[in-house]
C-alpha cells in the first residue's frame, strides 16, 4: 500500500485554527499559487503574546457565534505542530478593493486583506480529530 502525498501549508495560531472553527474561508498570502486541490492546514509551533492577544480579541468579538458551533478552544488548547484541517483549495484571487469590500467582517478580521495580496479560497473544510503531529515548513510542502 502506498502513502498518499498531499500538499500542506503551515499557519501560525490563531489563524490556523480559525479555519476549522468556521471564521475563515480564505487564507490571505503575499504570494499566489497555481495549485488547486486537497490541502492540509498545519499549525506552527511558534507562538507569541501578540498572537494570543489577537485570538482574545477575535474571541471577544465572535464569542456568541463560536459558542453556537461548539468549535471554540482556549488559547492554551490550540494545537501546535499539527495538521488540524483538510480543505480543498479552489481558487487564488488577487485582492482588489472591490473584492475586499465583498467580504464579511469575519474574513476581514481573520486575515491580511491588503490590496494586491492573494486570497486562497478554501472549501470543504474538515477538522482533523485528533490533530496529527507534523513538522511544518514554509510555503507549500508535501506531507
Amino acid at each position: 500500500m502506498t502513502a498518499t502525498i498531499v500538499k500542506a501549508i503551515s499557519l501560525h495560531q490563531p489563524w490556523a485554527s480559525l479555519i476549522p472553527m468556521g471564521l475563515k474561508k480564505y487564507e490571505t498570502r503575499s504570494w499566489a499559487t497555481s495549485y488547486r486541490g486537497p490541502l492540509l492546514i498545519c499549525s506552527a509551533k511558534k507562538t507569541s503574546t501578540q498572537q494570543q492577544q489577537i485570538y482574545a480579541n477575535i474571541f471577544y468579538k465572535y464569542q456568541v457565534q463560536l459558542a453556537e458551533t461548539d468549535n471554540w478552544l482556549d488559547w492554551d488548547d490550540l494545537p501546535r505542530g499539527c495538521a488540524i484541517a483538510r480543505v480543498n483549495l479552489t481558487d487564488c484571487i488577487r485582492m482588489t478593493q472591490t473584492f475586499i469590500d465583498e467580504q464579511p467582517q469575519t474574513e476581514i478580521d481573520c486575515g491580511d486583506w491588503t490590496v494586491s495580496r492573494f486570497a486562497w479560497k478554501l472549501e470543504s473544510i474538515r477538522r482533523i480529530m485528533p490533530p496529527i503531529r507534523i513538522t511544518g515548513r514554509q510555503g507549500l510542502f508535501n506531507a
